[in-house]
């Protein structure tokens, strides 16, 4: 009896558990969109920080403000690189689509289908790009990106000079049991970070190799894109293949189209049993709820959910076992 009460007792914490994870995570995706920004700077700069602060040349401030200057100049000559690039190879891209679109057509006749709807959606897409509302919108994105991530920069400078003093502010309004907790649930946080970032880098290196067998020109740059693009959910890595299957398609080159296929389906499926597998070890979960928690956050919550869902298992499992 008093087992079961206990019992019921963990999975009404659990249960607010979850209310509580759900609420936070929903205010951040509609409120705090700085967040995946700041914690993206932090994990840049922090090594930065870490190495100035070992050196004892600078004071603290100006230590961030190095980290964070050095970091953004890093930042800045990789957007204009892959810029540069793509502005240098915007030719070959719309090459391949009058390809793939002459192809279309000549599959369409041959086939004898009607593409018509196809072409009323490509009519209507390019009428809302050219669309003033649709301009205007995307100006508001820009220029809330823009000051999301100005907001992002200026909180990560201020956690990385004075984390330890807002750890001990916020210590003082939580009971002293409950520190140790936060604490161990702060490190599975950057477990968590640490996992994704290795995937991010395999993925990275995974492409290199497989674009470079497969004589993909370019095919440094553009395994770094889709590293890069790995963070995003659904689309990913996708963005970068879809255009160079429909392109090897286009010339005829059957084989590498069907290998770049073959690779991308490779890439989803080790990504998939890796960060499972990373994820279970590193927390100490067991996988199948490590999947599951990744699968439910990812289609709930987007690439804040990748973060949240899993320490929503850690927490549940440190309920269960108290």
């Amino acid at each position: 009896m008093l087992y079961s009460k206990n019992r019921n007792k963990k999975l009404i914490y659990c249960f607010f558990a979850l209310v509580i994870f759900v609420m936070l995570t929903l205010f951040i995706k509609i409120y705090f969109k700085p967040f995946f920004i700041i914690m993206f700077l932090l994990f840049l700069c922090s090594p930065i920080y870490n190495l100035l602060n070992e050196l004892h040349i600078i004071n603290k401030k100006a230590m961030g403000i190095i980290s964070i200057v050095f970091v953004n100049i890093l930042l800045l000559i990789f957007i204009i690189y892959i810029g540069n690039w793509i502005y240098s190879v915007k030719d070959i891209i719309i090459d391949s689509i009058v390809k793939v679109v002459n192809s279309l057509d000549k599959l369409s006749k041959s086939l004898n289908i009607n593409f018509a709807g196809l072409n009323k959606e490509l009519e209507k897409y390019y009428y809302n790009i050219l669309n003033s509302n649709f301009l205007r919108k995307g100006a508001v994105y820009t220029t809330d990106s823009i000051v999301n991530y100005f907001v992002g920069n200026i909180v990560a400078y201020f956690i990385l000079v004075d984390k330890y003093v807002i750890f001990n502010w916020v210590k003082n309004f939580i009971p002293p049991k409950q520190v140790n907790f936060i604490e161990e649930k702060f490190k599975d946080i950057k477990n968590i970070f640490k996992v994704e970032i290795l995937l991010i880098l395999v993925t990275m290196i995974e492409t290199i190799f497989g674009f470079m067998a497969l004589n993909i020109e370019n095919y440094i740059i553009l395994g770094i894109i889709c590293g890069t693009l790995d963070l995003l959910p659904y689309v990913g890595t996708i963005i970068v293949f879809m255009p160079l299957i429909f392109y090897k398609i286009s010339t005829g080159d059957f084989i590498i189209a069907f290998g770049l296929i073959c690779l991308y389906i490779m890439l989803f499926i080790i990504r998939q049993i890796m960060e499972a597998k990373f994820m279970s070890s590193k927390l100490e979960v067991h996988p199948i709820f490590t999947i599951l928690a990744l699968y439910i956050g990812l289609k709930v919550f987007g690439i804040i959910g990748i973060i949240t869902a899993p320490l929503y298992i850690i927490v549940c499992k440190s309920i269960l076992e108290m």
